[in-house]
């Protein structure tokens, strides 16, 4: 049976570049037809970009930037995995993890509330077209792998592969051992 304290690192590791390409990755786009105008914008954890020409030389505000601590977390991630394959690290792991999870479910809802914001502008969500993008679920993704990773390195590492195996040599009943006698009652 595998040890799945051999597996934490692993998805330690791998939850860290998720959500390291996950940021990098257009997490939602947003697209706007009505009254004549057109105007589309992608966001990613790190900025905002217009799809339109138009837009192309305009600032663009930065929403939920969210690289950084991600990034971070990413980076403790990554030293959690490597103490973990030492057997070590454990609450690092769950810290990162925690907050890892805790970014992204705050970025997930914040986007979520924005969504519905822009439904209830003048137009309605007929003028508008909202749509999340491979970085939402490499991060979800990685949140997830991350979670699983932490709690799977919390188990303890055993002090010794052997156990202790007491043998009795022939009849010797009157050596116990452990204090336990060994003499059955006869009836």
């Amino acid at each position: 049976m595998t040890d799945r304290r051999k597996i934490a690192p692993a998805l330690l590791l791998l939850a860290a570049v998720s959500v390291v390409v996950g940021s990098f990755q257009d997490t939602y786009g947003l697209v706007f037809q009505g009254g004549g105008l057109y105007q589309s914008v992608f966001t990613s954890l790190w900025g905002v970009t217009s799809g339109t020409p138009e837009a192309d030389g305009q600032d663009t505000a930065v929403h939920y930037a969210a690289g950084m601590p991600v990034v971070v977390c990413a980076a403790l991630l990554v030293v959690a995995a490597v103490l973990a394959f030492r057997g070590r690290g454990r609450a690092l792991a769950l810290v990162a993890a925690g907050a890892l999870a805790g970014i992204v479910f705050y970025y997930v809802t914040q986007v979520l509330h924005e969504e519905e914001l822009r439904a209830s502008w003048p137009g309605g969500p007929e003028a508008f077209e909202f749509h999340f993008y491979a970085g939402t679920y490499l991060l979800a993704a990685g949140a997830v792998i991350g979670l699983a990773g932490a709690v799977l390195a919390q188990r303890k590492q055993p002090e010794s592969d052997e156990a202790v195996v007491v043998h009795q040599l022939g009849a010797d009943d009157d050596t116990p051992p452990f204090g336990i006698d060994l003499r059955q009652e006869t009836r």
